[in-house]
C-alpha cells in the first residue's frame, strides 16, 4: 500500500507540474503574439503605400522596421502572416511573414520582392 501511495503522490506532483509548465509556456505564446499584434497596429484595412515608402526598406531592416515603416495593415493570412498593402499602381504587396521573431532580418526573397514592386522589375 506504501508503494502505491508514492506512485500516486509522484503522479499526482508530476502532472500538476506539467500543467502548470505547458500553461506558462502557452501564455508566454499568447502574450508574444498580443504584443505583436499590439506593436504592428494590425488592421481591417489595407494600407496604401507610394515608391517613397518602399525606399526607405533596407536589406538590414528587421520585419518590425519594415512593417513600421510601411504602416499598419491588414493580415490576410491564415496560419501564417500575410500582410497587404496597396501599390501606388492598384497592385498588391503581398509580404509572408513566416518567422515569430519580429526582431530578425527580413528575408532576401522579401527585399527582392519589394524592389520588383519599387523598381517594376523581376527579383
Amino acid at each position: 500500500m506504501h508503494v502505491r501511495k508514492n506512485t500516486f503522490i509522484f503522479i499526482l506532483v508530476f502532472f500538476s507540474l506539467m500543467t502548470t509548465l505547458l500553461g506558462c509556456s502557452n501564455h508566454n505564446a499568447q502574450s508574444r503574439d498580443e504584443n505583436n499584434n499590439e506593436i504592428l497596429g494590425l488592421t481591417n484595412e489595407i494600407r496604401k503605400i507610394t515608391s517613397s515608402h518602399l525606399a526607405k526598406i533596407t536589406k538590414d531592416m528587421t520585419y518590425r522596421e519594415m512593417i513600421n515603416t510601411l504602416g499598419n495593415t491588414k493580415d490576410i493570412g491564415s496560419g501564417i502572416k500575410i500582410f497587404r498593402y496597396e501599390y501606388e499602381n492598384g497592385q498588391f504587396l503581398d509580404i509572408n511573414i513566416f518567422e515569430h521573431n519580429l526582431d530578425v532580418k527580413i528575408r532576401e526573397d522579401v527585399y527582392k520582392h519589394i524592389q520588383y514592386f519599387l523598381h517594376n522589375k523581376k527579383p
